[in-house]
């Protein structure tokens, strides 16, 4: 009859099958190991033509785990537990252990070594270099055991030889018989052994080889430390500053895994030395994570990453604490785990980082090199690869690798930030010239605007010229009609003299007579501004000039007292007459306006020497020297240095008609003909002004009999 479920037994019967082929070969496998394992390896040969792989422990020692690590030397030697040996076929890796691993192997003399033994022996080379406690034991001649304590936990000072690597000599054997030897290896750091049996001279070699490789790394990781912190100063960047911790705390743990500071100067400090080398790691470690977060930026853009790796990082720091106190055998395995889930994470996070931008790619090389360096080393001391020489030379060859991929990738960085400066500073640049550009066509717009303004203020005051003239043309014909009236008014011929009419005729008159003068004073220094650029100098005697000036004067309101007094026969000049004629007026009419009504007033003309400070670049020779004395106020010594400044009167003259102009006038026509004017108060009382005009240069002064050469009898002073 057929079965209702046809597909269920079909399972059942692949499944029985399968449990079959299964039980079939795990008893071949034990089989096999049993037989390996009864299999005694091939004794060391101590044989000088032999090879250095010949004479390695690959495939020549057997080795039993010590759970309680206990056990003594006679115990393991015993027959329950000699068959507990495995043999081991590659080198020995015991990994992370609570107990001890015991290894023993045979060593046998050859023929050769047993009639001519070598000058220095034999030295058994055990290269365990995170091993704490090396005791190796061996049967000597006698028939007893000899024992050497090596390890890193013993004194480098008590060694044989004081090198890194342990190592201790053979005896020499009478015989071709082979001999035991066992080592027994215990500490808190990972648990490994390789080395064989070599010469003394071979022995050296190898010291020196890794001796080679542990400073080459070290001292290559110190040189680039300085030279990334050096960077990271200029520049100033974090990154480089992170490279160089990292690239220190590396050289710390190359320097110290190899047992460097127990050789040179922690020898007698073996403690110290080893927890030196914890503590390396375990900041290495932090270091690792550290660096990691700055370089790819992880703050930015991984901020769920960036706090786990903060908290390892801590984690790690609290790991050195621990180390450094001597419990680093319980926080190995999880340091370990980390270094391996850092390295596989951190290419993935490199990927992202690489999609999102194209120019970071050194980073991600420099982490895949060290995801295959430290996945390989650290799974290593975990025990989930087997330990071999090329395993224990990846962790060397992929730091120096790594180095060289993350200081690329930092200098890269460097460079792409440059490019990026450099194409900053074009755009910066191109858009300088455009507002240059801009503002240079803003300023000539403004310049030009600047000129349009300029000819309108021209024209303006062109303008405000003509209706100055105009005005003042217009205001001076009404002047002069009531003028006209006001005499016919204070004519006693016409008959209309009564005392009043006559006091307000006399009233206007004076008026106009003000009104008139004001107007002429404007409208000279209105003509002066004018005409300032375009005098017209002729002979002149001056002497003459000054005859005719002071009569036309006493003939009005000088009233006779202004006396002249020429010292010179001729005074020739070459002047403007007109610019002479205000000159004159201004000098003469202050005169009058100040002075007492019924005091003289003494004009006095001569010829005499320059004064060295009026003295012009070039000018020399004598001078007209004009001077107008009078008996008034004079000069109060505060005015005196502002007396021809413009629009400029005393505070005690401020009742007398006058606008500040007279003295300015006759200070800019002397300066125009190349004079000078001074104001001073004279001996007596009274104002003093001298006003100097050059002599003319077609006359000397041998022509003239009345020349003197006396000094001025008033200085440089003001006006009122």
């Amino acid at each position: 009859m057929a079965s209702p479920f046809p597909f269920v037994e079909c399972l059942v019967a692949i499944r029985a099958r399968i449990a079959a082929v299964f039980i079939l070969l795990t008893c071949l496998a034990l089989a096999s190991h049993a037989q390996q394992q009864q299999q005694q390896p091939h004794p060391l040969a101590l044989d000088a033509r032999s090879t250095l792989a010949e004479r390695s422990f690959i495939g020549r020692i057997q080795a039993y785990y010590d759970e309680s690590g206990k056990l003594t030397r006679e115990q393991v030697d015993s027959p329950a537990f000699r068959q507990q040996f495995k043999t081991v076929e590659g080198t020995f890796n015991g990994g992370y252990v609570r107990g001890a691993w015991w290894v023993r192997f045979q060593v046998r003399a050859s023929p050769e070594q047993v009639a001519r033994p070598l000058e220095n022996g034999w030295w058994l080379r055990l290269n365990a270099p995170y091993a704490d406690y090396i005791d190796v034991w061996w049967r000597g001649a006698d028939g007893g055991f000899e024992h050497r304590a090596l390890g890193g936990m013993r004194a480098g000072s008590k060694r044989e030889l004081p090198w890194s690597m342990p190592t201790v000599r053979l005896p020499e054997w009478p015989d071709t018989e082979p001999r035991w030897i066992w080592v027994r290896l215990a500490g808190d750091r990972t648990l490994s052994l390789v080395g064989g049996v070599s010469p003394l001279r071979e022995q050296a070699e190898v010291q020196q080889e890794l001796n080679f490789v542990d400073a080459g790394v070290t001292g290559m990781a110190l040189l680039m430390a300085v030279v990334s912190l050096m960077m990271g100063i200029a520049l100033p960047d974090r990154r480089f500053v992170a490279y160089a911790g990292y690239l220190v705390t590396l050289g710390m743990v190359f320097a110290s895994s190899e047992g460097l500071p127990a050789s040179f100067w922690l020898r007698d400090s073996p403690l110290a030395a080893v927890r030196l080398h914890n503590f390396s790691v375990c900041l290495h470690t932090a270091a690792a994570f550290a660096f990691a977060r700055v370089l790819l930026d992880m703050e930015r853009q991984f901020p769920r990453m960036n706090r786990v790796f903060q908290v390892m990082t801590l984690a790690c720091l609290a790991a050195c604490a621990a180390a450094m106190a001597g419990l680093y055998g319980r926080v190995a395995r999880p340091l370990n785990l980390a270094w391996v889930l850092f390295a596989a994470c951190i290419v993935p996070m490199c990927i992202v980082a690489l999609r999102r931008n194209m120019q970071a790619w050194p980073g991600p090389v420099g982490y895949a090199v060290y995801l295959m360096m430290g996945s390989v080393h650290f799974a290593k001391n975990l025990q989930w690869l087997p330990f071999t020489l090329a395993a224990q030379a990846s962790y060397a060859i992929g730091s120096i690798l790594h180095i060289m991929a993350f200081f690329f990738a930092l200098g890269w960085r460097v460079r792409q930030r440059e490019r990026r400066a450099l194409a900053l500073s074009l755009r910066h640049r191109a858009r300088l010239s455009r507002r240059v550009n801009e503002r240079t066509r803003d300023l000539r717009q403004e310049i030009e605007q600047h000129h349009r303004t300029h000819d309108q203020l021209a024209l303006a005051l062109r303008e405000q010229r003509g209706l100055l003239a105009m005005v003042s043309h217009e205001f001076r014909t009404p002047l002069g009609t009531i003028g006209g009236a006001a005499q016919l008014l204070t004519d006693d011929r016409l008959g209309l003299a009564r005392e009043e009419v006559k006091k307000e005729a006399e009233k206007i008159g004076r008026t106009v007579l003000r009104m008139r003068d004001l107007v002429d004073t404007l409208l000279a220094d209105e003509w002066l501004d004018a005409s300032s650029g375009n005098v017209h100098p002729v002979p002149i005697d001056l002497a003459v000039f000054l005859r005719e000036k002071i009569e036309e004067h006493n003939e009005g309101s000088g009233g006779g007292r202004i006396a002249l007094q020429v010292d010179a026969s001729a005074l020739p000049a070459l002047a403007d007459e007109m610019l002479l004629h205000i000159a004159m007026d201004n000098l003469l009419s202050n005169a009058i306006k100040y002075a007492p009504p019924d005091s003289p007033i003494r004009v006095r003309a001569c010829i005499r020497a320059r004064p060295s400070e009026d003295l012009a670049p070039g000018a020399a020779g004598p001078c007209i020297c004009i001077q107008v004395c009078d008996k008034g106020p004079g000069f109060a010594s505060d005015d005196l240095p502002h007396v021809f400044e413009r629009f400029y009167r005393s505070a005690g003259t401020r009742r007398i008609p006058g606008i500040g102009l007279g003295l300015h006038m006759v200070h800019r026509i002397a300066a125009v003909h190349g004079g000078s004017v001074a104001a001073a108060n004279g001996p007596g009382g009274g104002a003093v002004l001298t006003l100097t005009l050059p002599l003319h240069a077609g006359s000397t002064p041998a022509e003239h009999p009345g020349h003197e050469t006396r000094t001025a009898l008033a200085g440089p002073g003001g006006v009122r």
